[in-house]
């Protein structure tokens, strides 16, 4: 499985000269970036220094309006060419256009099976400028999507203007560091704990966020059906599933889980606990999902209150939405 970093952020973030900066680590070495823009227009790629990695530009649209089309075939196309032997790459950087959203991009990683095959999402980074970043999110729903989504978030221009009205605006969604302090080994680190906290909604109110904890480890078939039943009732409002699972077959193994929208990666097992508790914390981010995602893993953790169905009972219902979960 080849890891596959998303950089996000809002047009003027400064996700060039971001990546130019990381890209000069040889950490970085073997990096295949892919650069998509708005518009007809192509000149980010041109940008980039020319190092030991490779860059692809694929400039037809935004990635988010052209999923089905260059993006998939785009990646396909280029492992495709690993696999002859005309490229090496050992991971792939995609930086998004400033008007993406995150959402239909990790949504066509997880769901297509070519490429869910071949591709593992290491993490999701946004960059947020600390000049401009309070306005945009105010302004701008694209915004609000790429910070809700992220698993790191970097602030950038912090020698511009005082980052503590931004922090504020984020409230917490992720870790948060300064873009300049962001090293090549944090950036190369699959993102597999949980967050500590989670605030019960993101910023500006693009979405609610909620993590699920439980000490007991879990049935890994209820888990399964938790995840189909949770992707077939919220579908396009489920924006995000991540998190680490213990189950009762091997608890001292956890389970890395990701999902986005309906589509969910295959779940990885991971050797041991990363630092931190060794329980249970799945983070779902999505928009008013907050009652049935609750309802569901009350069932799932057995903690249903009285007069509720148990978790055997919601799979059961004929009555519930069919088609596009976990299982399909």
């Amino acid at each position: 499985m080849i890891p596959l970093h998303l950089v996000t952020g809002f047009l003027g973030a400064g996700k060039t000269t971001f990546l130019n900066r990381l890209l000069r680590d040889p950490a970085l070495a073997g990096t295949l970036v892919v650069v998509n823009e708005f518009g007809a227009a192509a000149l980010d790629h041109r940008l980039y220094e020319r190092l030991d990695g490779e860059i692809s530009l694929l400039a037809s649209g935004c990635l988010c309006c052209t999923l089905r089309g260059d993006f998939v075939e785009g990646l396909g196309a280029l492992l495709a060419r690993r696999d002859a032997g005309e490229l090496d790459f050992a991971r792939i950087v995609v930086e998004t256009s400033g008007l993406a959203d995150p959402g239909p991009i990790l949504h066509a990683l997880l769901a297509d099976p070519t490429l869910a095959s071949r591709l593992r999402l290491a993490s999701v980074v946004t960059l947020v400028d600390a000049v401009n970043g309070v306005s945009t999110l105010e302004t701008h729903g694209e915004a609000r999507r790429q910070v809700a989504l992220a698993d790191r978030i970097a602030l950038t221009k912090t020698d511009l203007a005082d980052p503590a009205p931004v922090r504020a605006a984020l409230g917490g969604l992720a870790e948060v560091c300064d873009a300049a302090e962001f090293g090549a080994a944090a950036f190369l680190e699959t993102v597999s704990r949980p967050p500590t906290d989670y605030p019960a909604r993101a910023a500006h109110g693009a979405a609610e966020a909620h993590v699920f904890r439980s000490a007991t480890p879990l049935k890994a078939a209820a888990l399964v059906r938790f995840l189909d039943l949770l992707a077939a009732m919220a579908g396009p409002r489920l924006l995000r599933v991540k998190g680490l699972v213990a189950t009762d077959d091997a608890p001292d193994r956890p389970w890395l889980v990701q999902g986005a929208q309906h589509a969910f990666a295959p779940p990885q097992r991971l050797a041991a606990w990363p630092t931190g508790p060794h329980e249970t914390a799945l983070v779902v981010i999505g928009e008013g999902i907050a009652s049935p995602a609750r309802a569901l893993w009350d069932a799932l953790t057995g903690a249903v209150a009285p007069d509720t169905p148990d978790l055997a009972a919601l799979a059961d219902n004929p009555l519930r939405p069919r088609g596009g979960g976990l299982l399909g």
